[in-house]
């Protein structure tokens, strides 16, 4: 890759042998134009998580042995050398626009993160699909419509200005939910700055087939989102 790429996406990975090619591929398949560096940061994988990723000469590969998808985060973070940074998961097929969504959504200065819709797989129950189309329209409404104490966020699907990371910190170390709290974080200290849900910026979240499965991740939540003081 020659110069600066235009944006840069972290993907954490821990044992994901499973999807990370779909993910790698959609990704290295992306309708864009620009410049894109691909991180992969090995939080500690025994699987075949290594190997998979040795196929793709072009991606960057780091590791982090501090466990956690937020410490590996970090570490590609301060590896990424574009203006913005796009956060996704190793469980994750991304739309062939997701990038150009990104950068089309950052062109307003004055936005600084932008989140997406997260779909799951064809064959997945109808219950989950309802749970979905529930999920992306609250995330809309609360982003764009409500005050920022209402926010949050969730890094299978975000992007973020490189420099608010210079300026206000990298992501709490936390099991879950640091997205969340680098959103209230940023609007506590940079009110000037906005988050924004974009509906062009889609990915398949591949792991959850049924709606009870996602719904007893997403109470995993509670007591995190509780430690986020606004």
């Amino acid at each position: 890759m020659s110069g600066r790429p235009d944006i840069s996406v972290v993907v954490p990975v821990f044992n994901s042998e499973r999807h990370l090619s779909d993910c790698i591929v959609s990704l290295v398949e992306q309708d864009f134009d620009g410049e894109v560096e691909i991180i992969l940061v090995d939080n500690g994988s025994t699987d075949g998580s290594a190997e998979i990723a040795a196929r793709y000469p072009d991606l960057v590969v780091l590791e982090e042995s501090t466990p956690g998808a937020y410490a590996a985060r970090n570490t590609g973070i301060r590896r990424a050398r574009a203006p913005v940074i796009a956060f996704t998961d190793a469980d994750c097929e991304i739309e062939g626009r997701w990038l150009q969504s990104i950068l089309d959504g950052l062109v307003d200065p004055k936005v600084a993160i932008v989140i997406g819709q997260c779909r799951y797989p064809r064959e997945a129950s109808l219950a989950l699909k309802m749970l979905s189309a529930y999920e992306n329209a609250k995330a809309e409404y609360v982003i764009n419509r409500c005050p920022p104490a209402h926010h949050f966020g969730y890094t299978n699907n975000m992007a973020v200005r490189a420099e608010l990371f210079s300026e206000i910190g990298l992501f709490e170390q936390w099991d879950r939910a640091a997205d969340s709290e680098f959103i209230h974080r940023m609007a506590t200290s940079r009110p000037d700055l906005r988050t924004v849900f974009l509906r062009s910026m889609r990915i398949t979240h591949l792991e959850f087939l049924r709606a009870r499965d996602r719904l007893r991740r997403l109470a995993l939540y509670t007591d995190t989102n509780a430690k986020i003081a606004t």
